[in-house]
C-alpha cells in the first residue's frame, strides 16, 4: 500500500481469499479475465458503462476526496471515475483475482501512483482504516462475496460521515413478461455468449447461479440497514434487469 492513502494491516488468517470458496472464485475470474470487459457489454447490451455513469452521479461532488472500488476489475468505475474528477481524487481499486487487477494495472499504468492504488483485497476484509474514505462503488461483485453481511459492515466501517456507497447489480424484472424472457437470456444465452467469448462456459453458469441466489432488492436494502445504513434507496435500470443499489452513512 501507499503512505498517501489511508491503511491498515489485516491478519491474513482470518482473510477469506485464502479458504477453498475464495479461492475458486479468484481462480474463475482470472480465467475468465482477459474477456471480461467485452463479456459485460455484450451481456448487458452495452448498458453497463452508462449504469455505472449514473451510480457516480449518485455520489455527488467528490472534488477532493477519496473513493474505494471494491471488486475493482479491470477498473471500469476508477475510469469513470477518472473520467470526471481527473487528479482531483484519489483513487483506490480492490479486487481478490489477480488476473482482474493485472488488466487494471496494464490499463491506467503510469496513474498507479498517489492518485491511484491499486491492490489486492478482500471485501469482507478492507485494508483500510475507519472513517477513511468518501465513497465506495461496487460494480456486480457483492453477490460474488461469501458473506454479505460481513462485507456491508465494513463498507460502512470505512466511509466517513457523510459518505455514499452505490453498488449495481443484475436484477429480476418486475413484469412477469420481461422478467421470464431476463432469466431465460441469463440462463442460456449469456453462458452460450460467455463460452464462446471467454472459452469458460462454466464460469458464466456461475454468475447466472450467483444471480439467483442473490437477495430481492428489499431484502438486500433491508441488509444494507442492518450494516448501519440509515438512508438506502434503489434504482432500477433498464426495465429493472440492473439495480442501482444506493446507501449514505450520517
Amino acid at each position: 500500500m501507499n503512505n498517501h492513502l489511508p491503511y491498515r494491516s489485516v491478519n491474513n488468517r482470518m482473510n477469506i481469499m485464502d479458504n477453498k470458496h475464495g479461492a475458486r472464485i479468484e481462480s474463475m475470474f482470472n480465467r475468465i479475465s482477459p474477456r471480461y470487459d467485452l463479456l459485460n457489454r455484450v451481456i448487458s447490451g452495452g448498458r453497463d458503462l452508462a449504469w455505472r455513469k449514473k451510480a457516480v452521479d449518485l455520489l455527488g461532488d467528490l472534488h477532493g476526496g477519496t473513493a474505494l472500488d471494491i471488486c475493482c476489475g479491470s477498473g471500469d468505475f476508477l475510469q469513470v471515475l477518472l473520467d470526471r474528477y481527473g487528479t482531483d481524487i484519489k483513487l483506490i481499486g480492490v479486487d481478490f483475482a489477480t488476473g482482474m487487477l493485472d488488466l487494471a494495472r496494464l490499463r491506467f499504468g503510469e496513474n498507479t501512483s498517489h492518485r491511484l492504488l491499486l491492490g489486492r483485497a478482500d471485501a469482507m476484509y478492507l485494508p483500510l482504516a475507519d472513517s477513511s474514505v468518501n465513497a465506495i462503488t461496487i460494480g456486480f461483485g457483492i453477490r460474488n462475496v461469501a458473506d454479505r453481511d460481513l462485507a456491508l459492515r465494513e463498507t460502512y466501517r470505512v466511509l466517513k460521515p457523510g459518505g455514499k456507497i452505490v453498488m449495481i447489480e443484475p436484477s429480476s424484472p418486475p413484469n412477469r413478461f420481461i422478467r421470464a424472457l431476463f432469466l431465460a437470456y441469463f440462463k442460456y444465452i449469456s453462458p452460450f455468449i460467455g463460452g464462446i467469448i471467454s472459452g469458460d462456459r462454466a464460469a458464466y453458469c456461475y454468475l447466472h447461479d450467483s444471480f439467483i441466489a442473490f437477495p430481492p432488492p428489499e431484502e438486500f436494502l433491508g441488509m444494507m440497514k442492518k450494516a448501519g445504513y440509515p438512508i438506502v434507496k434503489a434504482y432500477p435500470q433498464f426495465m429493472g434487469t440492473a439495480i442501482i443499489f444506493f446507501g449514505e452513512k450520517s
